[in-house]
């Protein structure tokens, strides 16, 4: 029988494809293969399960810190305790309110609010319900 000489190097070579070959199919399928969907939160050690058909009776706070009211403000005779009330107001934009209204004068319109730093067409939105340039003001926090 005819022996085929193989030498060191070529045999070496196999080898390396055949290992390449199995990490890349190994890899490829770990890769392909569909994963777990995350499951959400769980409960901690000791922490009370929720109980079935037990209803909190408490009144949640609006979300997002809003404010509810009801009424309208005059924003010509308003004062920071009162701008305070309306919803997205603080502090800083109240005095921003006062001191534009200082300086310019009344608010001819409700509109012209958005010439006040910080006052753009959605918070003008926001607050255009509650909000008026004369007669008295009625704003008060809503029951």
């Amino acid at each position: 029988m005819n022996e085929v000489n193989v030498s060191r190097g070529t045999w070496a070579r196999g080898v390396a494809v055949v290992a390449l070959s199995l990490v890349m199919l190994v890899s490829g399928v770990v890769w392909l293969s569909p994963r777990p969907a995350i499951a959400g939160p769980k409960a901690l050690p000791g922490a009370a399960a929720p109980r079935k058909g037990v209803v909190k009776e408490e009144a949640a706070p609006p979300r997002g810190g809003k404010k509810a009211v009801a009424g309208k403000l005059n924003l010509n005779t308003a004062t920071v305790e009162q701008l305070v009330m309306l919803p997205g107001i603080g502090p800083s934009k109240a005095e921003r309110i006062v001191a534009w209204r200082g300086k310019h004068g009344p608010f001819r319109r409700v509109q012209d609010l958005r010439k006040v730093k910080g006052f753009g067409y959605k918070t003008l939105k926001k607050l255009e319900a509650n909000l008026d340039v004369k007669g008295e003001s009625t704003l008060a926090p809503a029951s």
